[in-house]
């Protein structure tokens, strides 16, 4: 799971969570994005978070890195938006958007634009 999975599955946003935290929102999307990583945060701020998402400082630091959007094709990346974003809002359509992400990782894997790791990686995180 990554921080973006994390926030999907709390139902926040990263204006929610910098709200809830009071950290800069240009931190949050930093970190979301993985432009920032969470090791290299001040205790404060992991302790921010640990706070308004309920979980351990232990559980964030554990958070697997976002994969760069660069790195997979654009239909892969709006699979997993509209997957997350499904999830947050709770919506009862995540399941369909579950069934398109894993055809858009069988399609990207089969069509060689990400390679059997990164495939099997997106599959352990998403299913």
């Amino acid at each position: 799971m990554t921080f973006l999975d994390l926030l999907a599955f709390k139902h926040l946003s990263i204006t929610d969570l910098s709200k809830k935290s009071g950290v800069a929102n240009s931190t949050v999307n930093d970190i979301a994005h993985g432009r920032y990583d969470l090791i290299d945060c001040s205790g404060r701020i992991l302790q921010a978070f640990a706070t308004a998402l309920k979980i351990k400082i232990e559980d964030l630091l554990a958070l697997e890195k976002e994969e760069a959007t660069t790195l997979l094709p654009s239909f892969l990346n709006d699979s997993i938006t509209k997957y997350r974003k499904a999830i947050k809002n709770e919506d009862f359509s995540a399941d369909c958007y579950s069934i398109e992400l894993n055809s858009s990782i069988n399609v990207a894997e089969v069509e060689n634009l990400i390679s059997k790791e990164t495939a099997n990686r997106l599959r352990r995180r998403y299913f």
